[in-house]
């Protein structure tokens, strides 16, 4: 058997691979989305509650929220740009 015929078996496509990662990036981003913002911080009040990481959270909960909101616009933009090099790919492609 050729070398490059069991290799091309056992990996998946590119684009394929680049889609699964776009899709985690925006599923673990709206998990922070902005509207979930008062059940964020109120879970991460709970959780962290008593500790130091707790103060800071109560304390400065504007700050927290701007980051999350942050760092939800990237995880997002991160996921789309993903998704748009997978359909370069192919991946994305109505097969019948």
């Amino acid at each position: 058997m050729s070398d490059t015929m069991s290799h091309t078996s056992t990996t998946p496509n590119e684009g394929q691979r680049l889609e699964r990662t776009g899709r985690r990036w925006l599923l673990w981003s709206f998990i922070l989305c902005p509207c979930h913002l008062p059940w964020t911080l109120a879970i991460l009040a709970a959780v962290f509650g008593g500790t130091s990481l707790g103060v800071i959270v109560n304390h400065h909960r504007t700050i927290v929220g701007i980051t999350i909101a942050v760092l939800y616009a990237i995880g997002v933009g991160i996921g789309f740009r993903y998704l748009r090099q997978a359909k370069a790919n192919g991946a994305c492609r109505v097969r019948f």
